[in-house]
Protein backbone atom coordinates (compact mmCIF):
# COMPACT_ATOMS: atom_id res chain seq x y z
CA UNK A 1 0.00 0.00 0.00
CA UNK A 2 3.09 2.57 0.86
CA UNK A 3 4.73 1.69 -2.48
CA UNK A 4 1.35 2.00 -4.37
CA UNK A 5 1.09 5.64 -2.73
CA UNK A 6 4.67 6.50 -3.07
CA UNK A 7 4.15 5.65 -7.45
CA UNK A 8 0.74 7.70 -7.23
CA UNK A 9 2.79 10.90 -5.47
CA UNK A 10 5.62 10.27 -8.22
CA UNK A 11 3.25 10.36 -10.54
CA UNK A 12 1.05 13.34 -9.61
CA UNK A 13 4.45 15.36 -9.54
CA UNK A 14 5.57 14.40 -12.93
CA UNK A 15 1.93 15.29 -13.94
CA UNK A 16 2.88 18.91 -12.43
CA UNK A 17 6.04 19.07 -13.82
CA UNK A 18 4.94 18.63 -17.10
CA UNK A 19 2.28 20.86 -17.00
CA UNK A 20 4.69 23.62 -15.60
CA UNK A 21 7.44 22.82 -18.82
CA UNK A 22 4.60 22.90 -21.01
CA UNK A 23 3.06 26.01 -19.51
CA UNK A 24 7.03 27.88 -19.64
CA UNK A 25 7.21 26.36 -23.42
CA UNK A 26 3.88 28.41 -24.14
CA UNK A 27 4.75 31.55 -22.42
CA UNK A 28 8.21 31.25 -24.40
CA UNK A 29 6.54 30.84 -27.68
CA UNK A 30 4.12 33.35 -27.13
CA UNK A 31 6.72 35.98 -26.22
CA UNK A 32 9.24 35.70 -29.00
CA UNK A 33 6.80 33.94 -32.07
CA UNK A 34 3.55 35.84 -30.64
CA UNK A 35 3.54 38.49 -33.74
CA UNK A 36 3.87 35.42 -35.94
CA UNK A 37 0.82 33.62 -34.27
CA UNK A 38 -0.90 36.74 -34.35
CA UNK A 39 -0.35 37.67 -37.71
CA UNK A 40 -1.19 34.33 -39.12
CA UNK A 41 -3.68 34.26 -41.97
CA UNK A 42 -5.66 31.63 -39.84
CA UNK A 43 -6.12 33.37 -37.03
CA UNK A 44 -9.82 32.81 -36.14
CA UNK A 45 -9.75 35.84 -34.22
CA UNK A 46 -8.14 38.21 -36.94
CA UNK A 47 -10.86 36.79 -39.57
CA UNK A 48 -13.92 37.35 -37.44
CA UNK A 49 -13.46 41.00 -36.15
CA UNK A 50 -15.38 43.32 -37.90
CA UNK A 51 -12.90 46.48 -37.05
CA UNK A 52 -12.04 49.14 -39.76
CA UNK A 53 -8.27 48.12 -41.00
CA UNK A 54 -5.94 51.26 -39.99
CA UNK A 55 -3.92 52.97 -43.18
CA UNK A 56 -0.32 52.18 -44.41
CA UNK A 57 1.55 54.84 -45.98
CA UNK A 58 5.06 55.10 -46.85
CA UNK A 59 7.74 57.85 -45.24
CA UNK A 60 6.57 60.63 -46.79
CA UNK A 61 2.41 60.29 -45.90
CA UNK A 62 1.54 58.82 -49.44
CA UNK A 63 -0.75 56.39 -49.12
CA UNK A 64 -0.50 52.35 -49.96
CA UNK A 65 -3.33 51.23 -48.49
CA UNK A 66 -6.58 52.46 -46.40
CA UNK A 67 -10.78 51.63 -46.36
CA UNK A 68 -12.98 53.42 -48.08
CA UNK A 69 -16.19 54.72 -47.02
CA UNK A 70 -18.22 51.03 -48.05
CA UNK A 71 -15.42 49.45 -46.00
CA UNK A 72 -13.44 48.01 -49.08
CA UNK A 73 -9.91 47.97 -48.91
CA UNK A 74 -8.23 50.02 -51.75
CA UNK A 75 -4.42 50.12 -52.48
CA UNK A 76 -2.58 52.44 -54.53
CA UNK A 77 -4.47 53.75 -57.89
CA UNK A 78 -1.80 53.48 -60.22
CA UNK A 79 -1.32 49.27 -61.27
CA UNK A 80 2.58 50.01 -61.35
CA UNK A 81 3.07 51.22 -58.56
CA UNK A 82 0.66 48.73 -56.75
CA UNK A 83 2.14 45.94 -58.42
CA UNK A 84 6.01 47.17 -57.41
CA UNK A 85 4.47 47.47 -53.61
CA UNK A 86 2.25 44.48 -53.56
CA UNK A 87 4.84 42.32 -51.37
CA UNK A 88 5.79 45.11 -49.30
CA UNK A 89 1.93 45.86 -48.51
CA UNK A 90 0.11 42.66 -49.14
CA UNK A 91 -3.11 42.04 -49.21
CA UNK A 92 -6.22 41.08 -46.48
CA UNK A 93 -6.29 37.52 -47.91
CA UNK A 94 -3.15 37.28 -46.74
CA UNK A 95 -1.32 35.39 -49.60
CA UNK A 96 1.91 37.35 -49.25
CA UNK A 97 2.58 36.25 -45.32
CA UNK A 98 5.54 38.43 -45.21
CA UNK A 99 3.14 41.49 -46.03
CA UNK A 100 2.81 44.31 -43.50
CA UNK A 101 -1.38 43.68 -44.23
CA UNK A 102 -0.80 39.59 -42.65
CA UNK A 103 2.37 40.50 -40.46
CA UNK A 104 0.85 43.29 -38.85
CA UNK A 105 -2.80 42.27 -39.04
CA UNK A 106 -3.25 43.01 -35.14
CA UNK A 107 -2.18 46.15 -35.44
CA UNK A 108 -3.69 47.71 -38.35
CA UNK A 109 -7.05 45.64 -36.35
CA UNK A 110 -5.88 47.39 -33.04
CA UNK A 111 -7.19 43.95 -31.41
CA UNK A 112 -5.25 44.61 -28.38
CA UNK A 113 -7.62 47.71 -27.54
CA UNK A 114 -8.85 46.72 -23.75
CA UNK A 115 -12.32 45.99 -22.80
CA UNK A 116 -13.42 49.42 -21.28
CA UNK A 117 -12.40 51.04 -24.51
CA UNK A 118 -14.63 47.94 -27.04
CA UNK A 119 -17.40 48.24 -24.68
CA UNK A 120 -17.11 52.28 -25.07
CA UNK A 121 -17.67 51.81 -28.71
CA UNK A 122 -20.08 49.36 -28.29
CA UNK A 123 -22.54 51.44 -26.35
CA UNK A 124 -21.86 54.80 -28.39
CA UNK A 125 -21.89 52.70 -31.49
CA UNK A 126 -18.58 53.78 -32.87
CA UNK A 127 -16.61 51.96 -35.27
CA UNK A 128 -13.63 50.75 -34.24
CA UNK A 129 -10.65 51.91 -35.98
CA UNK A 130 -7.00 49.88 -35.92
CA UNK A 131 -4.26 51.64 -36.04
CA UNK A 132 -2.39 53.34 -38.91
CA UNK A 133 1.36 52.10 -40.20
CA UNK A 134 3.94 54.83 -41.46
CA UNK A 135 6.64 52.52 -42.97
CA UNK A 136 10.42 53.62 -43.79
CA UNK A 137 9.71 52.58 -47.74
CA UNK A 138 9.51 55.12 -50.07
CA UNK A 139 7.11 54.64 -52.41
CA UNK A 140 8.47 56.50 -55.58
CA UNK A 141 11.70 54.77 -55.18
CA UNK A 142 10.29 51.28 -55.04
CA UNK A 143 8.13 51.77 -57.95
CA UNK A 144 10.94 53.22 -59.98
CA UNK A 145 13.17 50.32 -59.13
CA UNK A 146 10.66 47.66 -59.97
CA UNK A 147 10.36 49.57 -63.76
CA UNK A 148 13.54 49.63 -64.39
CA UNK A 149 14.19 45.92 -63.53
CA UNK A 150 15.00 43.72 -66.70
CA UNK A 151 12.26 43.02 -68.35
CA UNK A 152 11.18 38.83 -68.64
CA UNK A 153 13.49 38.20 -65.46
CA UNK A 154 12.75 37.47 -61.50
CA UNK A 155 14.74 38.75 -59.00
CA UNK A 156 14.90 41.56 -56.05
CA UNK A 157 16.56 44.61 -55.06
CA UNK A 158 16.71 45.82 -51.87
CA UNK A 159 17.79 49.32 -50.90
CA UNK A 160 18.20 50.51 -47.08
CA UNK A 161 20.20 53.50 -45.18
CA UNK A 162 23.13 51.91 -43.72
CA UNK A 163 23.53 54.30 -40.95
CA UNK A 164 19.58 53.83 -39.63
CA UNK A 165 18.88 50.22 -40.74
CA UNK A 166 15.74 51.89 -42.64
CA UNK A 167 14.49 49.99 -45.60
CA UNK A 168 13.72 52.44 -48.63
CA UNK A 169 13.01 50.00 -51.09
CA UNK A 170 12.43 46.31 -51.29
CA UNK A 171 11.31 45.07 -54.55
CA UNK A 172 10.54 41.92 -55.99
CA UNK A 173 9.80 40.66 -59.31
CA UNK A 174 7.46 39.26 -60.34
CA UNK A 175 4.76 41.36 -58.58
CA UNK A 176 1.35 40.77 -58.19
CA UNK A 177 -2.38 42.53 -58.16
CA UNK A 178 -3.90 42.96 -54.58
CA UNK A 179 -6.96 43.40 -56.86
CA UNK A 180 -6.31 40.01 -58.79
CA UNK A 181 -5.84 37.00 -56.46
CA UNK A 182 -4.77 33.12 -57.19
CA UNK A 183 -6.51 30.42 -54.55
CA UNK A 184 -4.39 29.76 -52.30
CA UNK A 185 -4.05 26.13 -53.32
CA UNK A 186 -2.60 26.96 -56.69
CA UNK A 187 -0.06 29.52 -54.92
CA UNK A 188 1.16 26.31 -53.22
CA UNK A 189 2.41 24.31 -56.23
CA UNK A 190 3.34 27.46 -58.30
CA UNK A 191 6.29 29.92 -57.80
CA UNK A 192 4.44 32.95 -57.53
CA UNK A 193 4.65 36.59 -56.77
CA UNK A 194 3.68 36.41 -53.43
CA UNK A 195 7.15 35.46 -52.35
CA UNK A 196 8.80 38.14 -51.24
CA UNK A 197 12.61 37.20 -52.39
CA UNK A 198 14.11 40.29 -50.71
CA UNK A 199 13.31 38.68 -47.25
CA UNK A 200 12.04 35.18 -48.30
CA UNK A 201 14.66 33.99 -51.87
CA UNK A 202 17.78 32.13 -50.45
CA UNK A 203 20.60 32.44 -53.41
CA UNK A 204 23.54 31.11 -53.82
CA UNK A 205 25.64 34.51 -53.91
CA UNK A 206 28.63 33.44 -55.86
CA UNK A 207 31.39 36.13 -56.36
CA UNK A 208 29.60 38.85 -53.63
CA UNK A 209 30.59 36.21 -50.57
CA UNK A 210 33.85 37.20 -51.90
CA UNK A 211 33.56 40.62 -49.46
CA UNK A 212 33.26 37.47 -46.70
CA UNK A 213 36.71 35.80 -47.81
CA UNK A 214 38.05 38.97 -48.41
CA UNK A 215 37.18 39.92 -44.51
CA UNK A 216 38.11 36.24 -43.11
CA UNK A 217 41.68 36.55 -44.29
CA UNK A 218 42.06 40.18 -42.83
CA UNK A 219 40.62 39.22 -39.89
CA UNK A 220 43.39 35.88 -40.05
CA UNK A 221 46.46 38.19 -41.40
CA UNK A 222 46.24 41.58 -41.90
CA UNK A 223 49.33 41.23 -44.07
CA UNK A 224 47.94 39.18 -46.54
CA UNK A 225 47.13 42.65 -48.85
CA UNK A 226 50.96 42.49 -49.80
CA UNK A 227 50.72 38.46 -50.43
CA UNK A 228 50.80 37.69 -54.76
CA UNK A 229 48.79 35.16 -55.95
CA UNK A 230 49.45 33.30 -59.60
CA UNK A 231 46.11 32.83 -61.68
CA UNK A 232 46.40 30.47 -64.55
CA UNK A 233 42.63 31.02 -65.14
CA UNK A 234 42.46 27.39 -63.68
CA UNK A 235 43.68 26.25 -60.25
CA UNK A 236 43.60 22.24 -60.29
CA UNK A 237 43.85 20.85 -56.78
CA UNK A 238 43.51 17.01 -55.28
CA UNK A 239 40.05 15.98 -56.12
CA UNK A 240 39.11 18.98 -58.73
CA UNK A 241 39.43 22.14 -59.84
CA UNK A 242 38.58 26.03 -60.01
CA UNK A 243 38.21 28.15 -63.02
CA UNK A 244 37.63 31.70 -63.63
CA UNK A 245 35.20 33.33 -66.01
CA UNK A 246 36.05 32.52 -69.34
CA UNK A 247 39.46 31.18 -68.26
CA UNK A 248 40.68 34.16 -67.89
CA UNK A 249 44.17 33.82 -66.49
CA UNK A 250 45.53 37.19 -64.32
CA UNK A 251 48.75 36.26 -63.38
CA UNK A 252 50.49 37.68 -60.57
CA UNK A 253 48.15 39.78 -58.80
CA UNK A 254 47.96 41.36 -55.61
CA UNK A 255 44.42 40.84 -53.67
CA UNK A 256 43.02 43.75 -54.69
CA UNK A 257 43.36 43.17 -58.15
CA UNK A 258 42.06 39.79 -57.67
CA UNK A 259 38.84 41.34 -55.68
CA UNK A 260 38.29 43.81 -58.48
CA UNK A 261 38.69 41.34 -61.33
CA UNK A 262 36.52 38.63 -59.58
CA UNK A 263 39.63 36.11 -59.49
CA UNK A 264 38.31 32.62 -58.52
CA UNK A 265 41.78 30.81 -58.44
CA UNK A 266 43.05 33.16 -56.13
CA UNK A 267 39.96 33.25 -53.79
CA UNK A 268 39.42 29.45 -54.31
CA UNK A 269 43.10 29.47 -52.48
CA UNK A 270 42.65 32.14 -50.01
CA UNK A 271 39.45 29.77 -48.35
CA UNK A 272 41.70 26.77 -49.04
CA UNK A 273 44.63 28.64 -47.04
CA UNK A 274 42.32 29.83 -44.52
CA UNK A 275 40.40 26.66 -43.88
CA UNK A 276 36.77 25.87 -43.37
CA UNK A 277 36.60 27.22 -39.14
CA UNK A 278 38.22 30.42 -39.88
CA UNK A 279 35.79 30.94 -43.09
CA UNK A 280 33.14 29.83 -41.24
CA UNK A 281 33.28 31.61 -38.28
CA UNK A 282 33.73 35.30 -40.07
CA UNK A 283 30.62 34.20 -41.92
CA UNK A 284 28.32 33.75 -38.81
CA UNK A 285 29.93 37.33 -37.25
CA UNK A 286 28.30 38.36 -40.41
CA UNK A 287 24.91 36.69 -39.89
CA UNK A 288 25.30 33.49 -41.30
CA UNK A 289 23.85 30.07 -39.78
CA UNK A 290 21.86 33.07 -37.45
CA UNK A 291 17.81 32.91 -36.52
CA UNK A 292 17.06 36.39 -37.43
CA UNK A 293 14.62 37.81 -35.39
CA UNK A 294 13.58 41.53 -36.01
CA UNK A 295 10.78 42.87 -34.48
CA UNK A 296 9.40 44.68 -38.08
CA UNK A 297 9.96 42.18 -40.34
CA UNK A 298 10.32 37.89 -41.09
CA UNK A 299 14.17 37.35 -42.68
CA UNK A 300 14.84 33.80 -43.40
CA UNK A 301 18.07 32.36 -42.22
CA UNK A 302 21.50 32.70 -44.58
CA UNK A 303 23.25 29.25 -44.77
CA UNK A 304 26.97 28.88 -44.91
CA UNK A 305 27.67 25.03 -44.57
CA UNK A 306 28.36 23.46 -41.04
CA UNK A 307 30.61 20.54 -42.41
CA UNK A 308 32.64 20.34 -45.27
CA UNK A 309 31.88 17.61 -47.61
CA UNK A 310 35.71 17.37 -48.84
CA UNK A 311 38.51 20.07 -50.47
CA UNK A 312 36.21 21.23 -53.27
CA UNK A 313 33.40 22.22 -50.58
CA UNK A 314 35.81 24.86 -49.32
CA UNK A 315 37.67 26.00 -52.63
CA UNK A 316 34.03 26.58 -53.69
CA UNK A 317 32.81 28.25 -51.03
CA UNK A 318 35.15 30.69 -50.68
CA UNK A 319 33.49 31.92 -53.85
CA UNK A 320 30.18 31.62 -52.59
CA UNK A 321 29.44 28.65 -54.20
CA UNK A 322 28.85 25.19 -52.41
CA UNK A 323 26.26 25.22 -50.34
CA UNK A 324 26.13 28.87 -49.41
CA UNK A 325 22.59 30.64 -48.93
CA UNK A 326 22.25 34.27 -48.88
CA UNK A 327 18.89 36.25 -48.82
CA UNK A 328 19.06 39.89 -50.83
CA UNK A 329 18.39 42.02 -47.50
CA UNK A 330 20.95 39.99 -45.74
CA UNK A 331 23.76 40.64 -48.68
CA UNK A 332 22.53 44.65 -48.19
CA UNK A 333 22.97 44.57 -44.81
CA UNK A 334 26.68 42.94 -45.64
CA UNK A 335 27.82 45.75 -48.16
CA UNK A 336 26.68 48.59 -45.48
CA UNK A 337 28.36 47.17 -42.62
CA UNK A 338 31.40 47.54 -44.21
CA UNK A 339 30.27 51.43 -45.29
CA UNK A 340 29.35 52.06 -41.39
CA UNK A 341 32.86 51.29 -39.96
CA UNK A 342 32.08 47.80 -39.56
CA UNK A 343 28.67 48.13 -37.73
CA UNK A 344 25.21 46.03 -38.94
CA UNK A 345 22.38 47.56 -38.01
CA UNK A 346 18.69 45.80 -37.85
CA UNK A 347 16.75 46.41 -40.32
CA UNK A 348 13.70 48.07 -40.05
CA UNK A 349 10.02 48.63 -42.26
CA UNK A 350 8.16 50.80 -39.61
CA UNK A 351 9.00 53.93 -39.14
CA UNK A 352 5.80 54.74 -36.61
CA UNK A 353 2.64 53.66 -35.57
CA UNK A 354 -0.39 55.72 -34.66
CA UNK A 355 -3.56 54.66 -32.94
CA UNK A 356 -6.95 56.00 -34.37
CA UNK A 357 -6.88 58.54 -31.67
CA UNK A 358 -3.44 59.74 -32.87
CA UNK A 359 -1.40 59.03 -30.17
CA UNK A 360 1.89 57.80 -31.46
CA UNK A 361 1.98 54.14 -30.25
CA UNK A 362 5.58 53.23 -31.31
CA UNK A 363 8.26 54.90 -33.21
CA UNK A 364 10.92 53.19 -34.99
CA UNK A 365 13.96 53.72 -33.74
CA UNK A 366 18.12 52.52 -35.51
CA UNK A 367 19.40 49.90 -33.51
CA UNK A 368 23.21 48.82 -33.89
CA UNK A 369 22.47 44.81 -34.66
CA UNK A 370 26.63 44.03 -33.78
CA UNK A 371 30.26 45.16 -34.64
CA UNK A 372 30.57 42.38 -37.70
CA UNK A 373 34.20 43.90 -39.19
CA UNK A 374 36.64 46.06 -37.52
CA UNK A 375 36.85 49.87 -38.49
CA UNK A 376 40.28 48.75 -40.10
CA UNK A 377 38.96 45.80 -41.95
CA UNK A 378 35.85 47.58 -43.18
CA UNK A 379 37.83 50.58 -44.47
CA UNK A 380 40.26 48.18 -46.96
CA UNK A 381 37.19 46.42 -48.50
CA UNK A 382 35.64 49.63 -49.07
CA UNK A 383 39.01 50.33 -50.41
CA UNK A 384 38.59 47.35 -52.84
CA UNK A 385 34.98 47.45 -53.35
CA UNK A 386 35.72 50.99 -54.97
CA UNK A 387 38.56 49.99 -56.92
CA UNK A 388 35.82 47.15 -58.64
CA UNK A 389 33.86 50.48 -59.56
CA UNK A 390 36.28 52.42 -60.37
CA UNK A 391 37.89 49.85 -62.88
CA UNK A 392 36.93 46.78 -62.08
CA UNK A 393 33.67 44.04 -62.83
CA UNK A 394 31.38 47.01 -61.44
CA UNK A 395 32.24 50.03 -63.73
CA UNK A 396 28.19 49.88 -64.51
CA UNK A 397 27.02 50.75 -61.52
CA UNK A 398 29.27 54.05 -61.02
CA UNK A 399 27.26 57.16 -60.38
CA UNK A 400 29.14 60.61 -61.63
CA UNK A 401 30.42 62.69 -58.36
CA UNK A 402 30.38 60.43 -55.98
CA UNK A 403 32.32 57.59 -54.51
CA UNK A 404 30.22 54.05 -54.97
CA UNK A 405 31.69 50.87 -54.40
CA UNK A 406 30.75 47.14 -55.16
CA UNK A 407 31.16 43.72 -55.59
CA UNK A 408 29.39 41.57 -58.28
CA UNK A 409 29.10 37.75 -58.84
CA UNK A 410 27.48 35.46 -61.11
CA UNK A 411 26.27 32.31 -58.94
CA UNK A 412 26.30 29.01 -60.77
CA UNK A 413 23.04 26.89 -59.83
CA UNK A 414 23.47 23.85 -62.01
CA UNK A 415 26.15 21.90 -61.84
CA UNK A 416 26.29 21.17 -65.69
CA UNK A 417 26.18 24.76 -66.73
CA UNK A 418 22.70 24.18 -68.70
CA UNK A 419 20.86 27.01 -66.48
CA UNK A 420 21.81 30.33 -66.66
CA UNK A 421 23.96 31.29 -63.48
CA UNK A 422 22.06 34.61 -61.63
CA UNK A 423 23.41 37.83 -61.40
CA UNK A 424 24.28 39.47 -58.74
CA UNK A 425 25.42 42.87 -57.88
CA UNK A 426 26.07 44.55 -53.61
CA UNK A 427 27.39 47.94 -53.25
CA UNK A 428 27.04 51.46 -51.46
CA UNK A 429 27.68 55.07 -51.64
CA UNK A 430 30.93 55.98 -49.77
CA UNK A 431 28.62 59.08 -48.72
CA UNK A 432 27.29 59.96 -45.18
CA UNK A 433 25.01 62.50 -46.77
CA UNK A 434 23.79 59.64 -48.71
CA UNK A 435 24.49 56.42 -46.82
CA UNK A 436 22.29 53.94 -49.07
CA UNK A 437 23.88 49.84 -49.82
CA UNK A 438 22.27 48.01 -51.84
CA UNK A 439 22.46 44.30 -53.51
CA UNK A 440 20.55 43.04 -56.63
CA UNK A 441 19.92 39.96 -57.89
CA UNK A 442 18.82 38.87 -61.39
CA UNK A 443 17.72 35.04 -62.03
CA UNK A 444 19.21 33.88 -64.79
CA UNK A 445 21.01 36.82 -65.49
CA UNK A 446 24.66 35.75 -66.45
CA UNK A 447 27.01 37.83 -65.67
CA UNK A 448 26.69 40.75 -62.67
CA UNK A 449 28.75 42.74 -64.37
CA UNK A 450 25.81 43.76 -66.91
CA UNK A 451 22.23 43.90 -65.29
CA UNK A 452 22.46 43.76 -61.48
CA UNK A 453 25.25 46.72 -62.22
CA UNK A 454 23.46 48.70 -64.22
CA UNK A 455 20.47 48.87 -62.39
CA UNK A 456 22.10 49.66 -58.99
CA UNK A 457 23.44 52.36 -60.20
CA UNK A 458 20.79 54.03 -61.12
CA UNK A 459 18.39 52.94 -57.88
CA UNK A 460 21.02 54.50 -55.60
CA UNK A 461 21.01 57.82 -58.21
CA UNK A 462 17.32 58.13 -57.80
CA UNK A 463 17.71 57.54 -53.89
CA UNK A 464 19.56 60.31 -53.76
CA UNK A 465 17.36 62.68 -55.68
CA UNK A 466 13.98 61.22 -54.13
CA UNK A 467 15.33 60.25 -50.43
CA UNK A 468 18.15 63.00 -50.33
Amino acid sequence: MKELRRNMRFVGWMVVIAFVGLGAWFAMTAFTQGSVWASNVYNNRLSATTAQRGDITDRDGTMLASTDSEGKRVYAENEGARRALSQTVGDTAGMSGTGVETFYSSTLLDISTSVTDRLSELFSGAEHVGSSIRLTIDGPLQAYISSIFPDGYNGAACLINYKTGEILAMVSEPTYDPYDLMSRSDAQVVDTAYLNRCLQGLYTPGSVFKIVTLAAALNADPNVIEQSFTCAGEWKYEGGSIVCAGGTAHGSVDLKTAFKKSCNVTFGKLAYQLGEERLRQTAEILGFNENFKFGDLIVYNSSFPAKMKNMSSLVWAGIGQSEVLVTPLHMAMIAGSVANDGVMMKPMLVQKITNSLGAVTHTGTPVAYREVLSPSAASKIAEYMFAAVESGTATRAAIKGYTVCGKTGSAEISNDKSVETNAWFTGFIYDPAHPYAISVVVEGGGAGSRMPSELAGKALKKAISLVG
